[in-house]
């Protein structure tokens, strides 16, 4: 396999971001680590999930198109830094270095713990401490860190996907992994051995929009204070509640 420099693929990053947003387009990273309802990748690409819909949403509102780039999770901030794209989304300020045009804050995101239900049940996040928990590569969870402190035990792998795997398979008992995955996941394949243990974080997320970008910030912040008050983000979000 031939293996291309980090710094090349930025930039070819960089210069194919540059080139599509002078061609009303607007890019937005989709970050490789999410599984359902969140993303769907297919040979690489993304192709259904809430982040392609809000993308679509947003795309359509500030008539362009919505082009997608997928970026491993520790290689979101230099992507969105360098200009590689113009925005991602359900993201928060603590979770990516670099300085962003950030939206105002609008889709709820609450972190739990998973576990096997052979496990012992977590009577509060701070059993954890000491206990290997599942995490995904680059990932910040800044209230486990503050929580824990140094008895904070990543289980690091490369995407939300296979911490689910593992789960099933009793490679580790527990994982942190967002409500909206999980309870989706519950719904689709009930016979699961899993549990919902603890609620640890419960944040509202945001775009960041890069420096770079050449979408005009305030046009971006404008058509998605239309989706929230016309309802069309609640909407889409509640095709994966069901």
């Amino acid at each position: 396999m031939i293996r291309i420099p980090t710094a090349l693929l930025t930039l070819c990053a960089f210069v194919h971001g540059a080139a599509i947003a002078e061609t009303q387009y607007i890019v937005f990273i989709a970050p490789t680590n999410h599984t359902m309802p969140m993303a769907q990748f297919r040979d690489g690409m993304l192709v259904d999930g809430v982040l392609k819909n809000l993308g679509d949403l947003i795309a359509r509102r500030m008539e362009r198109r919505a082009v997608y780039v997928s970026v491993p999770s520790k290689r979101v901030s230099e992507v969105l830094s360098a200009g590689g794209a113009d925005a991602l989304c359900y993201v928060v300020p603590v979770w990516i270095d670099g300085r962003y045009n950030w939206t105002k804050p609008f889709i709820n995101s609450t972190a739990i713990v998973a576990a096997r239900k052979d496990a012992p049940v977590l009577k509060s996040v701070t059993d954890l401490a000491g206990k290997p928990i599942g995490t995904v590569i680059g990932y910040r969870y800044p209230e486990l860190e503050r929580l824990l402190g140094p008895r904070f035990v990543r289980e690091d792998a490369p995407t939300t996907e296979l911490n689910f795997r593992k789960l099933v398979v009793g490679r580790m008992q527990y994982a942190t992994i967002d409500q909206i995955a999980f309870e989706y996941r519950m719904r689709q394949e009930p016979s699961l051995a899993l549990r919902k243990d603890v609620a640890y974080a419960t944040v509202m997320t945001q775009c960041a929009f890069s420096l770079h970008s050449k979408i005009p910030f305030a046009q971006a912040e404008h058509a998605i204070d239309a989706l929230v008050q016309d309802g069309s983000i609640a909407a889409m979000l509640n095709q994966y509640a069901r």
